[in-house]
């Protein structure tokens, strides 16, 4: 692949802030090259990008990681003060704030990658899977690049070393040859069982996921792959992680939480329709009434979700059924508001919480019973959430779909990504699938 022309950094417009970090006018920044350089330098240590440039505008690489804290247990929320400590409506006020207002939200403080089974530590549903398979992921953040899409502003630390974002070259992306863990005729019988718990009052709703995996090919360079993710098209909460062998790559469509204080969002993702929106007339997601009761169902869940852990009166629907188009298919998106009890801290706001009620289902506990059983492997990173919570009291975390994950080991190793459809009285096999097939095209043609 052909480098790329060296970015003159001499001539951007520079600005030196109260805290010795430094704010250029920098357009072309590329993260992917950073986290190329930052791997040449130190090959053994975490790889980590959360991109919001389509939602909030912004992108942040930490490049000075103090702690990487692996758990199997729970543990990881214990010894640190911003995710144990009850959440005060301001945590302070960072110095890396330019004339003009604009404030990187994250510079400093913890990221977490929860998989999906973490929830079995902290409400037990019965099912195969006691705790997480794959080790849930607290990396110690001292300082981050960030970068402002809007403004095209990069943030650096003190002292940061520019030859860092010099363009790399890499590697074509080889191709996996991903297949389905099942079939459809399985998936198909797994819905006849579903539909009888929804008859008998069991559930309301179940979210029921494929699988799809491949070996890895020779050669095989996460990060190329990621670079090719991104020329795809912008999602609103990607991100990219790797260490140790273990990688995902995310093009999420989903915001799993946001806050400041103890100031909450959440937006759920239920319904989707493929092809860009109509020309003229009502918007066929909002005239379906399978995807309508599938989306308020959900909201419903994350309302009483909220509803354990905020103060009393303050959970409100702020948003409900927009349609968010993003390239090849349309979704509906609510937001749920809230105010976090000021005796709770952020853990007991992630427990709640955890995992997104648009990828189990109503009753959560009894029904993540149900999708282990059915699905019959652990979901790992697939459907966990992956995001940061800043010094300054700031979080922003995104839901695990869209999301590949693997694991490089000596001998080969695999990748996979899983694609689910939330199943409700009146499904239909056949659609469930076709709608699980779009989504996984979405991940497939990242190495077409």
């Amino acid at each position: 692949m052909k480098k790329n022309s060296r970015i003159n950094l001499s001539n951007l417009e520079s600005e030196i802030l109260p805290d010795g970090s430094q704010s250029l006018y920098s357009p072309a920044f590329d993260p992917v090259a950073l986290l190329v350089r930052l791997r040449e330098r130190d090959p053994l240590g975490p790889l980590l990008h959360i991109d919001r440039e389509r939602s909030s505008g912004w992108s942040h690489v930490p490049v000075d990681i103090s702690r990487v804290v692996s758990d199997r247990v729970g543990e990881s929320f214990a010894d640190h003060p911003l995710l144990s400590c009850p959440a005060r409506e301001k945590e302070g006020t960072s110095l890396r704030i330019r004339q003009d207002g604009i404030r990187p939200p994250f510079s400093s403080g913890v990221v977490l990658l929860l998989p999906f089974e973490m929830a079995e530590l902290w409400e037990p549903s019965g099912g195969p899977f006691l705790g997480p398979q794959v080790p849930a992921v607290r990396i110690d953040c001292r300082t981050v690049v960030s970068f402002h899409g809007p403004t095209g502003r990069l943030f650096l630390p003190p002292g940061f070393d520019l030859s860092l974002l010099d363009p790399v070259a890499l590697p074509p992306v080889s191709l996996p040859a991903f297949s389905s863990s099942d079939s459809p005729e399985i998936f198909a019988g797994h819905l006849d069982r579903i539909r009888g718990g929804l008859s008998d009052g069991r559930y309301f709703q179940v979210n029921l996921a494929r699988r799809f995996e491949a070996p890895l090919p020779e050669g095989f360079d996460p990060l190329a792959a990621y670079a090719r993710m991104r020329k795809l098209g912008p999602s609103p909460f990607g991100g990219f992680f790797s260490h140790r062998g273990r990688f995902l790559l995310s093009r999420s469509p989903e915001q799993f939480l946001s806050g400041e204080g103890d100031r909450l969002v959440t937006r759920p993702i239920a319904g989707t329709l493929a092809g860009p929106p109509p020309s003229g007339g009502e918007e066929p997601l909002l005239r379906d009434p399978k995807l309508l009761a599938e989306h308020i169902m959900t909201v419903d869940l994350l309302r009483n979700d909220l509803g354990r852990v905020c103060r009393p009166g303050s959970v409100r629907v702020s948003r409900l059924l927009a349609v968010e188009t993003l390239p090849h298919l349309r979704h509906l998106v609510s937001d749920v508001e809230g105010r976090l009890a000021p005796h709770l801290s952020r853990k007991d706001l992630l427990c709640s919480l955890f995992p997104g009620g648009s990828v189990t289902g109503a009753p959560r506990i009894a029904v993540r019973r149900e999708i282990g059983r059915l699905e019959g492997r652990p979901r790992n990173d697939y459907c966990g959430i992956f995001g940061y919570v800043s010094e300054t009291g700031q979080m922003d975390f995104s839901l695990l779909i869209r999301t590949l994950e693997g694991l490089m080991e000596p001998s080969g190793g695999r990748i996979s990504f899983g694609a689910g459809a939330g199943i409700v009285a009146d499904s239909v096999a056949e659609e469930e699938i076709r709608e699980i097939a779009l989504k996984a095209r979405t991940m497939e043609e990242v190495f077409r």
